[in-house]
């Protein structure tokens, strides 16, 4: 009797792994349908053919700031993993960099707008698409593109050691505006580490640790949250944006993909930890470009440290903006880059 018992306890662990397996397949399948069908809406409503241009509201104007035209090519990168879609995706891509190019770029950074001011975090999302382009077709180009931007961050970061909390990555180059934020200095270590990861430089290293610390110092909350930036008087704007929490917990992920620092990967952790626990319960009323960010980092720290509790709280995210049917390019991008992400960290990419 112990042995037949113990052969149908086996039995039954194997069904459940089985069965198990089956429904992460069937929820990674429905992810990957989603986010084909967000894509389709996204191209059919907001993308105009004529100019090669995003409308940034619904059958509105073409012509679109660099910001936005960033995440909508973020969510046809992530589409172009998936199944169906893939080859309408890929296809599209290098067209809408060339597109970017021609209205935003000049001297190798990317302008808010045409004749506009250079916003350095805008910069550093098209770096990363460009890296994510990178990863999908091998692409030289897009990888020294992305180089040049690191460079210019760090032509931007503040050496003057009389500017109150020295350091941090300016946020533009307006005149009028000697912000320095954590989206811009955050993201600066992320584009750093990629680099680093994809190159071994120790100069991306360097700078990345360096870009990591300066928002713990100037810029941690009480809560373990990080404020939105410091201002050339040395006054701190508290907001807490999401994106900003998963712009820091995804540098400390890549510090540890990096270095094999296992403290990095607890403080990514914490920062995630934190950030759920913070906006649970008012996830409406965040940007869905900001939240989407975030649960992107989420999805990319789970697949290192198998926490599925944050695979479920982005899938939580994604069927709520799901029903909601987003009006704006920006929120249908974020529909998109959700559904792509979740349909990966699946299985189903």
């Amino acid at each position: 009797m112990p042995r037949v018992y113990a052969l149908a306890c086996l039995v039954v662990a194997v069904f459940a792994v089985v069965a198990s397996m089956a429904a992460g397949a069937a929820r990674a399948d429905k992810d990957a349908v989603r986010a084909v069908r967000a894509y389709r809406v996204l191209e059919r409503v907001y993308f105009d053919r004529r100019s090669g241009d995003y409308r940034e509201r619904a059958h509105g104007q073409a012509g679109s700031h660099a910001w936005p035209f960033s995440q909508a090519l973020a969510a046809t990168i992530a589409v172009a993993r998936l199944g169906d879609a893939r080859s309408a995706a890929r296809s599209a891509v290098p067209a809408r960099f060339r597109v970017l190019d021609r209205r935003f770029r000049v001297h190798g950074v990317y302008r808010a707008d045409p004749g506009g001011d250079v916003y350095y975090d805008d910069n550093e999302w098209i770096a990363q698409d460009l890296l994510d382009w990178d990863s999908v077709r091998r692409s030289p180009s897009a990888r020294r593109k992305a180089e040049r931007i690191f460079r210019a961050v760090v032509a931007a970061w503040d050496g003057d050691p009389q500017t109150p909390c020295a350091g941090g990555v300016q946020w533009t180059d307006a005149p009028a505006n000697d912000d320095r934020n954590t989206v811009s200095t955050a993201n600066g270590a992320v584009l750093g580490l990629r680099l680093y990861l994809l190159t071994r430089r120790a100069e991306y290293l360097r700078w990345a640790q360096r870009m990591v610390a300066w928002p713990e110092q100037c810029l941690l909350d009480p809560d373990g949250l990080y404020a939105d930036h410091v201002r050339g008087d040395g006054t701190v704007d508290r907001t807490e944006w999401s994106y900003n929490q998963g712009s820091m917990l995804e540098a400390y992920r890549l510090l540890y993909r990096a270095t094999g620092n296992q403290e990095d990967l607890a403080r990514a952790e914490a920062i995630a930890d934190a950030t759920v626990a913070e906006f649970r319960g008012r996830w409406s009323s965040e940007p869905p470009q900001f939240a989407a960010i975030f649960f992107r980092r989420l999805l990319d720290l789970a697949a290192d440290d198998g926490r599925s509790d944050y695979v479920a709280a982005a899938q939580r995210y994604a069927d709520r903006l799901w029903r909601t049917a987003p009006r704006l390019l920006f929120g249908q991008a974020a529909l998109v880059q959700m559904y792509a992400a979740l349909a990966a960290a699946r299985g189903g990419a």
